[in-house]
């Protein structure tokens, strides 16, 4: 009988350890640059982050992604489950080539090797038909760097995961204009490792747009770790972010579209440290939308007919706040914006609506509250 007793008590162990683990999983359907992800985590309680490795994310179950150009991006699913805390991370590269008519078609590798003891990045351009335009390099950290030369990676960087860029471009000396005709991408991590997430000792963070108008985009970034003795964010290697006061997020206000560096300094609890650089696009936020199924967490909405044949009713949770549905076709065009009908409810006629998929955001003057897709038949 004890013996019994003793094994029954070991298999109660095994049990409770396995519904306590997080296993991390997607798939993917990609259509040139606009990619779908498929979650296909198991995780009880499950927070979501998207690294899509192009310097923008998502805190979406499984969404829908438009990159900003062919590249190779290493694209990572993190999740923690907010009862249990025990975390887990996917991450896989990604290779997309943008459809287009242009004869310039880009390409570009990266190269991080030692020399002499110390850290380079260079990016290789394997770009053809494109001596026609100017040409600009982004080589992780070193904005507006001349093409074929190597940027010193030195130890004040510890651990970042840059983002290389090429641009060809038009210029027009007369309106003191430039016009981008291709780019080329390409996630350079250095130093960096994924598994250093939620944990004590890590300084990886989160990043998301919040808001979007005329003036730009204010992003919110926010620690993984939430047990650190103290945090410092600064703006590139070293510019201190606001008051640089300790805290495990950090709003910042971006008025232009462009590349740019964030980091993270932490010191955990037991004293341990950590540094984190990374580097954020920012961009138009309509070009992430979530799938059908998939949804924003604590937001509720049903979408009766969909496909939509006639006209349907878009049902939400009421919000206090003044709402607006904007719906974009599948190359983010904006199509029409409605408002609701009444308190709760906007109805989608598709009228001026032809057959195919489209993509919807619901928002406030606050932020995005959820998007999803739609399709008119």
């Amino acid at each position: 009988m004890k013996i019994l007793i003793a094994l029954i008590a070991i298999a109660t162990i095994n049990v409770k350890t396995v519904l306590c683990q997080c296993m991390c999983l997607f798939t993917y359907d990609k259509n040139y640059e606009t990619v779908t992800f498929y979650n296909q985590s198991s995780i009880s309680h499950p927070h979501y982050f998207w690294n899509f490795g192009d310097g923008t994310s998502s805190f979406l179950q499984s969404p829908t992604h438009r990159y900003p150009e062919t590249g190779n991006y290493l694209v990572t699913l993190f999740a923690k489950d907010t009862i249990n805390n025990c975390s887990s991370y996917y991450e896989t590269w990604l290779n997309l080539t943008k459809y287009s008519t242009e004869t310039c078609q880009t390409d570009i590798t990266d190269s991080i090797f030692l020399y002499d003891n110390n850290w380079f990045l260079k990016i290789i351009d394997n770009s053809t038909n494109c001596n026609m335009y100017n040409c600009n390099e982004d080589v992780g950290p070193a904005l507006n760097f001349p093409p074929n030369n190597w940027i010193y990676l030195g130890d004040e960087w510890h651990h970042a995961r840059f983002i290389s860029r090429v641009q060809y471009y038009t210029y027009d000396t007369t309106n003191w204009s430039y016009e981008v005709i291709r780019e080329a991408y390409k996630t350079s991590p250095f130093l960096y490792s994924s598994d250093k997430n939620y944990g004590d000792c890590s300084a990886n963070f989160e990043f998301s747009v919040i808001s979007q108008d005329t003036a730009g985009q204010k992003i919110l970034f926010r620690a993984m770790n939430n047990t650190a003795a103290d945090y410092e964010w600064t703006y590139g290697l070293t510019s201190p972010m606001g008051s640089n006061s300790d805290t495990t997020s950090y709003y910042y206000h971006y008025n232009s579209n462009d590349l740019f560096i964030i980091g993270l300094k932490t010191i955990g609890s037991t004293g341990c440290k950590d540094t984190l650089y990374q580097q954020i696009l920012v961009r138009d936020s309509i070009l992430t939308f979530a799938n059908i199924d998939s949804h924003y967490d604590l937001f509720s909405y049903q979408l009766i007919p969909n496909p939509i044949i006639d006209q349907a009713i878009f049902h939400f949770s009421p919000v206090n706040q003044k709402t607006y549905l904007t719906i974009y076709n599948t190359t983010g065009q904006l199509i029409k914006t409605l408002n609701p009908v009444k308190d709760g409810q906007i109805l989608i006629s598709r009228r001026g609506l032809s057959n195919g998929l489209y993509f919807f955001k619901l928002w406030t003057n606050n932020g995005v509250i959820t998007t999803g897709k739609f399709i008119v038949e």
